[in-house]
């Protein structure tokens, strides 16, 4: 790409530029509003702030779920002065990434940059109306990209012609993609994450854990995951597993019990997708895990690749629960429209296994999938309640860009007018689906678990009137504030748990 002179850089660099000397500091979002996530951490941002920081920025992160913080963030950034501000995005979230952008620049002259993954398969939002206030997006893994951009920044030089980067070129009107960096393939070379940033302690104290990931990517073809469109942008066929070093991930969690107050009954969260996925790292990670560490763990896990011996060692070292996602028990849906590749043979396997050794199992359903009818979801259900979960979820499915199955519903005319849905995001169905109606899925999200307690026999049907009854008893002011003194207490929380151990529940608001 032909260097773009200083001549044709926004007005807001030029004002940047006019300052003797620029602030060595950097503002970060993280935009979760109407989200399913709902936790007030991002890995990724943890990692990019960890680079800058070891580089000498001031790293502020923000994570926002309200238009009512809007004004907290531009008193945050006035105060810290940042010569850049970035923000991380889903495509769910891109709107309020533009409202806020816009508004910081109308105050304060600053770069803008976005990445995630919603920039990373269509760049091409920076052409949508609302976007003029970003300056450029950032693709795909981005430590050393952002923080090359923010050199370039101070030192005023272009920012715009950095690997990774994409743009609205200022005169053609153009999008212009930069090649994108290899893939780190050595995250040992990854500085200890920033958890600083976010209000780690508090997440910590108040859900009893703490969160730790260790690898990237993933090679599955599952058709509601960008990760074989991820793939192709690097130029491969399909996206490795990159995995940290057993000794690197051993040392982030040492590092990070180290830093805050982690009582030894806090759950460990190891949140990869594909955590048991190489025996060989698995079973050196365990062996030293047990040995200089051994708290109380949660990891995934995947149907395909359980075994005695390896829920045995996970046991052993200090596994308590196991998340195994089915995504759907309905053969057709979770193999042929979703391409799991799990057999209903191998997947009651896993969870009997699990049962073995006494593991408490989480197991996240997608129901609003294409092509599902009611009578497949109720075949969900049924297969979920003999699998005897313990946690059972539910999430209804939203067609992210990138992803097989945003292709499937454009192709069948499945989606709706964008710009006319308000998107709550895995928690409405947006499509328009000829074989179940939105009010029918909604049913199903809303009733999950109390439709397969149920299924599962009278100890459980008993636990199903219970929930009903403490829904309708907590949905009032009243007690509303009761169940907030309940979950801010340990001593009535470990109560609570208790009771839907007891009653098979797993979730109750």
């Amino acid at each position: 790409m032909k260097d773009i002179s200083l001549s044709e850089i926004s007005h807001s660099f030029l004002k940047v530029q006019s300052g003797k000397q620029l602030s060595k500091s950097v503002y970060l979002v993280y935009p979760d509003f109407d989200s399913w996530h709902g936790l007030p951490y991002h890995a990724g941002l943890a990692s990019l702030g960890a680079t800058l920081q070891a580089h000498g920025y001031a790293v502020k992160v923000k994570y926002i779920c309200d238009r009512k913080e809007y004004s907290v963030i531009m008193q945050e950034v006035l105060d810290l002065q940042p010569a850049v501000v970035g923000f991380t995005t889903v495509e769910t979230q891109y709107g309020y990434v533009q409202e806020m952008s816009a508004m910081i620049k109308e105050k304060h002259p600053c770069i803008t940059a976005v990445g995630g993954s919603h920039i990373t398969l269509h760049p091409e939002a920076l052409l949508e109306e609302h976007s003029e206030s970003l300056d450029c997006g950032m693709r795909g893994e981005c430590e050393a990209t952002f923080l090359d951009l923010c050199e370039n920044v101070r030192q005023g030089e272009e920012f715009r012609n950095i690997d990774n980067v994409c743009f609205v070129h200022p005169k053609k009107g153009e999008l212009i993609k930069n090649p994108l960096r290899p893939l780190e393939q050595s995250l040992e070379k990854l500085h200890f994450p920033a958890t600083e940033l976010f209000e780690y302690q508090k997440i910590i104290n108040e859900n009893q854990m703490a969160l730790f990931h260790f690898n990237r990517g993933c090679p599955y073809p599952c058709t509601y995951c960008s990760a074989q469109k991820l793939a192709k942008e690097y130029g491969t066929v399909k996206e490795g597993l990159r995995q940290m070093p057993v000794r690197k991930a051993i040392d982030t969690i040492k590092f990070t019990i180290e830093k805050y107050d982690v009582p030894s009954n806090t759950l460990l969260l190891f949140t990869d997708d594909l955590f048991t996925m190489y025996k060989d790292w698995l079973y050196e990670f365990l062996d030293l895990y047990e040995s200089e560490i051994a708290r109380p763990f949660w990891s995934t896990a995947r149907s395909n690749t359980a075994s005695d011996e390896q829920f045995d060692r996970l046991k052993s070292a200090g596994c308590r629960t196991i998340m195994m996602a089915i995504e759907s028990g309905n053969d057709f849906i979770r193999n042929k429209v979703m391409k799991r590749n799990i057999s209903r043979k191998v997947m009651f396997n896993s969870f009997e296994l699990a049962n073995k050794y006494e593991l408490r199992t989480c197991s996240p359903c997608v129901i609003g999938v294409p092509f599902e009818t009611p009578e497949m979801i109720e075949d969900s259900i049924k297969t979920v309640s003999q699998l005897n979960i313990t946690e059972k979820g539910v999430n209804i499915f939203f067609p992210y860009r990138g992803t097989p199955l945003r292709t499937v519903c454009e192709e069948n005319n499945m989606l709706p007018d964008f710009k006319k849905v308000v998107v709550k995001e895995r928690k409405e169905s947006i499509l328009n689906l000829p074989t179940i109606k939105k009010e029918e899925i909604q049913y199903y999200h809303d009733n999950w678990e109390r439709l397969i307690l149920k299924r599962m026999g009278t100890r459980n049907r008993f636990g199903s009137m219970c929930k009903d009854m403490y829904l309708k008893v907590t949905n009032n002011p009243i007690g509303k504030k009761a169940k907030y003194i309940v979950d801010h207490n340990k001593y009535t929380r470990k109560v609570k748990e208790g009771c839907k151990k007891a009653l098979g529940i797993s979730n109750l608001g």
